[in-house]
């Protein structure tokens, strides 16, 4: 019996929605039109909790 193939992943940036520094990098299945990342992540620069929103490479 054939494997199914999973969806491909691959690397997304998180940037600070506030100052737009980029500072986190996280993996996403890349297919199937899911919307994009967005989570409360620490910025150092702004030194708080913001929202930080997917951006690529």
């Amino acid at each position: 019996m054939a494997k199914k193939k999973q969806g491909q992943r691959g690397y997304v940036t998180l940037e600070c929605g506030e100052c737009a520094e980029r500072n986190y990098r996280t993996s996403k299945r890349l297919s199937g039109g899911l919307p994009k990342l967005e989570l409360p992540k620490f910025c150092n620069r702004c030194r708080k909790h913001t929202a930080h929103k997917e951006r690529k490479k």
